[in-house]
């Protein structure tokens, strides 16, 4: 399952499901990145933009590319302090002081499932250039079958 995981990560990385963020800044302070420092003043909008901040090729190597078991090891679970879709860190908390997605944990765990159900159901399945199917094929009631033993509890 870990590579299940890593590899929604990677497509929520490639295609955060949430592009924009807003903020006010509560407090004066200074906003630094690799190359620059900027300060901020208190009730100042600030806006991320995601897609840019998930292909930093500082952080991700081959940030343009789909590397599915990018999140998968100790490096990988460093790389998930990076992954800011959920409006914080991936490897946070919510709360109501950081106003991150109380679902962010739901929506990965949801799009593994999916993912998986995918693999069982179909043998074989290709993806055009988008986010559609251009290839299905359903699985045979013998690749059921076995799935499905291989399954804890296996087939009753």
């Amino acid at each position: 399952m870990e590579l299940v995981w890593s590899t929604v990560y990677e497509v929520l990385r490639l295609n955060p499901p949430v592009p924009l963020q807003f903020g006010r800044a509560r407090e004066d302070f200074e906003l630094s990145s690799r190359g620059a420092r900027y300060p901020v003043k208190k009730g100042e909008l600030l806006c991320g933009y995601q897609p840019i901040v998930m292909r930093d090729p500082t952080v991700f190597d081959r940030a343009d590319e789909f590397v599915a078991d990018r999140f998968i090891g100790e490096e990988g679970k460093r790389l998930l302090n990076y992954l800011f879709w959920s409006n914080g860190p991936e490897t946070g908390t919510p709360s109501v002081q950081n106003k991150q997605c109380a679902a962010k944990d739901h929506v990965v765990a949801t799009a593994c499932f999916m993912l998986a159900e995918i693999f069982r159901r179909y043998d074989d399945y290709e993806c055009g250039d988008g986010m559609d199917f251009t290839k299905l094929e359903k699985a045979t009631a013998t690749t059921a079958t076995v799935s499905a033993a291989a399954a804890p509890g296996g087939v009753k």
